[in-house]
């Protein structure tokens, strides 16, 4: 069994001051060598929640077992892209547009569902680093999805 897992984030000022600034992130995985049901639970990839696809729960994005129970994948694929605007010193506000899955093949299989979501997030700025609240609604809910989230955290989302 072989298992990866790669992140890349990018960060683009459009002012000099820095007071806007866009920001993407992408993160791909994969296990392979192995069946779906030969991989533990814990090496397998799941998406979802305020470090994922804000909107949907926790983990609760990968392929379901016969039950409808969330299994988790051989393979993800996520991204996030916001926009950063400082209103002033110590306030910003960013909206964001996240999307991702897990899938069971061992490869991301974009013919299979993804999940998007957007949302708002609002950021204090301290000497630590931001305090940052996002709300985020999922844009394709599956049955039994909240209509929106809320996120509170300290740090940038990525």
């Amino acid at each position: 069994m072989f298992e990866s897992k790669a992140r890349a984030s990018t960060y683009y000022s459009i002012d000099e001051a820095a007071r806007i600034v866009l920001a993407g992130r992408a993160a791909v995985g994969s296990v392979s060598g192995a069946a779906l049901d030969q991989i533990p639970a814990n090496h397998r990839f799941y998406a979802g929640g305020g470090g994922s696809v804000r909107g949907y729960r926790y983990r609760s994005l990968s392929p379901l077992g016969p039950t409808g129970e969330v299994i988790g994948g051989r393979s993800l694929f996520e991204a996030s892209f916001e926009a950063r605007f400082k209103i002033t010193d110590t306030i910003g506000l960013v909206p964001f547009l996240d999307m991702g899955s897990a899938f069971q093949s061992a490869y991301p299989d974009f013919k299979e569902q993804m999940r998007y979501a957007a949302g708002l997030g609002l950021r204090y700025y301290t000497a630590v680093g931001p305090i940052r609240l996002d709300v985020a609604t999922p844009l394709n809910p599956r049955d039994g999805d909240k209509a929106w989230a809320l996120y509170i955290g300290i740090g940038q989302a990525f």
